[in-house]
């Protein structure tokens, strides 16, 4: 069975894009706040326009077979695929998630190995939007904006980062806080919808793949 490690590494920045940092100063506080803010049972979905075309992501924070998941599910053209990070809660640092599970379409849930663990963990490291803490610290307070896409209208702190061109514009009113994007390396995201009660996607148990353990 083939692991895909693109979809590995582009939702991987997708969920950098919601981690938390720390904050200073009054403006900021209020966004990086919003960002940190996701509780077990919440959820958005975002379409994310790319040079190589939409792709539509639902982020959410859920409890499943005993553990805490961070999953993402995104969907384009060839179909669905599903990524559970287990992790202590939101916020989390990529080097606190304790095992991955992917699913692309209708094939088995499969525990990513170790090896490719390690190395989605240094690649979260080291992504754009890893270290947000110190990035969250540099950002430039644009202003207070209001802004329209699919889920609402919302008054937003428009924030951007100098350091590597992109801009946020974040909420309060909606889960991990993001309304819309504007990410270098990755493209634009608008909010589509968002709540709570979300359940796993990944009803059944994943599998090992054999000889290369979980």
């Amino acid at each position: 069975m083939r692991i895909n490690r693109r979809f590995l590494t582009v939702a991987g920045a997708a969920a950098l894009v919601l981690l938390p940092t720390r904050i200073v100063g009054q403006d900021l506080e209020a966004a990086c706040v919003a960002l940190g803010d996701g509780p077990v049972g919440s959820w958005t979905e975002h379409r994310v326009s790319t040079e190589s075309g939409i792709i539509d992501y639902r982020f959410a924070l859920v409890t499943s077979r005993g553990a805490t998941w961070y999953e993402i599910a995104a969907t384009n053209a060839q179909g669905t695929s599903i990524l559970q990070l287990e992790v202590p809660g939101f916020p989390f640092r990529p080097d606190q998630i304790k095992s991955v599970v992917t699913k692309t379409g209708a094939t088995p849930a499969v525990f990513i190995p170790d090896a490719l663990l390690r190395q989605y963990q240094g690649t979260a490291q080291s992504g754009p939007f890893a270290d947000l803490e110190t990035l969250c610290r540099t950002a430039d307070v644009v202003g207070s904006e209001d802004v329209t896409v699919a889920a609402g209208s919302f008054v937003t702190t428009h924030l951007r980062f100098p350091s590597n061109g992109s801009d946020l514009w974040v909420s309060a009113d909606v889960p991990y806080g993001i309304v819309q994007g504007e990410i270098q390396g990755l493209g634009s995201l608008e909010l589509m919808s968002s709540g709570d009660g979300a359940t796993g996607s990944i009803t059944e148990t994943p599998i090992s793949l054999p000889g290369l353990g979980n």
